[in-house]
């Protein structure tokens, strides 16, 4: 071997990080390059290797260039498309992590000629990278395919190249130094519109729109004369683009109507940028067209029943003229000419239409079930439009049922029922598993003024209707007047039986007493009913009846008043407190929980102050007996002097963490004492069965 051969095969090694991506043979081939150009610095200087041996592939491009920086320039710079050019072949990919252009991995692909091709810069520019001058293959792709030519251009996308070209393989190579190659083109919106055109309502625009960093839909904006008139998400199926574009998937394509008003405008459609903050969010115009409004335009905002009638209202408006034009409503087959002539400033402040193109009407029609149309009629150029279609039902019951839920012995429903033909409440019948009870939507309802309009609003129903226990078919009748009855609504519900049920949540001592509380339910009625409180072995009956909102909202068909809250007299000592739910139907008494607790005692409480200050020595702090709710003595001993202090002062504080003794068990004192350093002693003095207990000890100096 030659000593230049033995330099190159001994730099190379050097040089495998700075070369990873194009294995052994690239850097052999630098390496080589460098000694036969600039052997004396490239031996010096090995990291310059690229440098010394920069030809731009023949160009007369400075080193500095992007044309001499050893990577192929992008496809979408060459092609304007961000995918490997028509007929070239998929040869390979490399990824990088934590880019910042994607949110996850950044996938590079080479796209390599089937067999040769023309070495330079791409488009002959210096400030663009190679094209056709790399022989290299990673080889993930295509591998049916053993040889194949030089790399034309690279694709980079956040797309996995798998999902690109199903010949790609999932093993993944790295390369971090191309981790910020980038150029706008990658970032770039595609699309095309295929109609703008005049439509009820406006201008419907369809078409198709990418953006080349995500393969997930992206919205379109529309504009009219400059101006946002609406948007949409771009995510109807389209094959033709999933076919052209491997990779992104199929839903890109938008169909959507915008409001325009009538004359000629200039509609545009704008893809909405997702990528790299390169330009304005409405980055990709796909398109432009000039349309000429000329049919009528218009919308049925309301359409009601009466009693022997149906009633309509909207606006409809024809370009061609600011005067009121005709709308034609045809129930089933027979029509009825008006005219849309009622103040709508709406209308024209949304169209420039003119004030006067609002309609209503009150039309008259027999028992049933009916079809609804409503025409704009055309008065220019256009054809008559057909605003809307609806089915409605003439002499029928109608109604809502707002709730049904489990309740005592049965279900609790809410709701309201109307019948056109009648002018006050409507008899309504509920059957629970096939057992049928009669009530009557008489139950006043303001909230439901505007929806109900002249039916007036007393026409709301709620109610505890029996029925057996389990899962339960619950349907809701509206009675029918003069014709057949109405199924307003078909629910299921577990109807609850059995035991009592409820929670123990408090048991607390206090003078010469045990507090509980709590809440019980019996599933087989919505009424309150009895606890029994046994403290020990004597029992005493309380009845469940206070108000507790958050059990009324987990099961509001037995509403709130199923709270207890007693107070039972217990003498000192330990106690076994228990408190039973007592069955009112089927099932059995139910413990609901047991407790120790320890009535009367020893004295407690606590010193927040001792301090002296000149000669003056002052304590504060609280003391409670057990035995009591009545203030009681502390002593204050200074060294063996002691005083006697009444805690007797307000304590808001203390009331609330033992409410059942008050909050009058404050002290504060202040005494004069000689100088020197004293121990502080403070004791809360017993009143009933116990003994004095020492609060605290402090030592001062006066």
């Amino acid at each position: 071997m030659s000593p230049s051969a033995q330099l190159v095969d001994k730099v190379s090694g050097v040089l495998s990080s700075r070369f990873s991506r194009r294995g052994f043979f690239a850097r052999s081939a630098v390496v080589g390059s460098a000694i036969a150009a600039n052997p004396v610095t490239y031996a010096l200087k090995p990291t310059d290797a690229y440098a010394a041996v920069c030809s731009c592939s023949g160009s007369n491009c400075d080193c500095g260039s992007l044309c001499c920086d050893g990577y192929t320039e992008f496809c979408c710079t060459v092609t304007g498309k961000n995918q490997c050019p028509p007929g070239s072949i998929l040869g390979g990919w490399w990824k990088v992590d934590g880019s910042g252009f994607c949110n996850g991995p950044r996938y590079y692909m080479d796209c390599n000629s089937p067999t040769g091709a023309n070495c330079g810069c791409a488009l002959g520019d210096c400030n663009n990278r190679k094209s056709g001058c790399i022989n290299f293959r990673y080889g993930q792709c295509n591998q049916q395919i053993s040889y194949i030519g030089p790399i034309l251009c690279r694709v980079v996308t956040c797309i996995a190249p798998w999902e690109i070209d199903g010949t790609c393989t999932t093993t993944a190579l790295y390369d971090a130094a191309t981790a910020y190659h980038d150029r706008p083109c990658l970032h770039a919106q595609d699309g095309a519109v295929d109609l703008i055109d005049d439509a009820q309502g406006g201008v419907r625009v369809a078409g198709w729109a990418i953006d080349w960093d995500t393969k997930n839909p992206v919205t379109v904006t529309v504009t009219v004369d400059g101006q946002t008139a609406g948007s949409a998400v771009a995510n109807l199926p389209r094959s033709d683009i999933a076919a052209a574009r491997p990779g992104m998937g199929p839903n890109h394509g938008f169909d959507f109507v915008v409001p325009m008003g009538g004359g000629t405008h200039t509609v545009c459609v704008w893809v909405q940028n997702v990528g790299p903050a390169t330009s304005a969010p409405l980055a990709g115009l796909i398109g432009c067209r000039t349309v000429t409004k000329r049919s009528p335009l218009g919308s049925l905002d309301t359409i009601s029943t009466g009693k022997g009638t149906i009633s309509v209202g909207g606006w409809a408006f024809d370009p061609d003229t600011k005067d009121p034009i005709p709308v034609h409503v045809y129930i089933d087959s027979q029509g009825t000419a008006i005219t849309a002539n009622l103040p709508r400033p709406d209308v024209d402040a949304a169209y420039g239409a003119g004030p006067n193109h609002g309609f209503a009407a009150t039309l008259p029609a027999s028992p049933g079930v009916h079809q609804v149309y409503v025409y704009a009629i055309n008065v220019g150029a256009g054809s008559n439009v057909l605003i809307a279609q609806r089915t409605v039902e003439v002499g029928m019951p109608f109604g809502v049922l707002e709730s049904v839920v489990p309740a005592g012995g049965g279900v609790k429903v809410k709701g309201w029922a109307v019948d056109p033909d009648v002018n006050g409440p409507i008899p309504v019948h509920v059957y629970v598993g096939g057992r049928g009870t009669a009530i009557t939507a008489n139950v006043n309802r303001p909230d439901l003024s505007a929806q109900l309009g002249s039916y007036g609003t007393v026409h709301g129903f709620e109610a505890i209707v029996p029925g057996p226990p389990g899962r339960q078919d619950v349907a809701v009748y509206g009675i029918n007047d003069n014709g057949p009855n109405r199924l307003i609504a078909l629910r299921s519900v577990d109807v609850l039986s059995g035991s009592p049920f409820g929670h123990l949540d408090l048991v607390q001592a206090g003078p010469g007493s045990v507090r509980v509380a709590g809440w019980v339910l019996d599933p087989d009625t919505s009424d309150p009913i009895d606890i029994h409180v046994y403290v020990d072995k004597a029992g005493t009956a309380v009845r469940a009846d206070r108000p507790r909102p958050d059990i009324e909202a987990l099961y509001p068909g037995y509403g709130a008043v199923h709270g207890f809250d007693a107070v039972i007299p217990a003498p000192s000592g330990w106690h076994t407190v228990c408190v039973y739910g007592i069955d009112v139907g089927p099932g059995e008494n139910r413990e609901l929980g047991c407790r120790m607790v320890l009535v009367g005692g020893d004295p407690f409480g606590s010193v927040d102050v001792v301090r002296a200050s000149g000669g003056i020595l002052s304590v504060g702090g609280w003391a409670i007996d057990p035995d009591t709710k009545d203030p009681i003595d502390v002593h204050v001993y200074v060294g063996s002097n002691g005083r006697a202090v009444r805690a007797d002062r307000p304590r808001s504080d203390i009331g609330a963490v033992f409410p059942a003794y008050g909050p009058d068990h404050g002290f504060a004192a202040s005494f004069a004492i000689p100088p020197g350093t004293h121990q502080v002693c403070i004791y809360a003095i017993d009143q009933g069965l116990g003994e004095n207990r020492l609060l605290a000890c402090r030592t001062v100096t006066a």
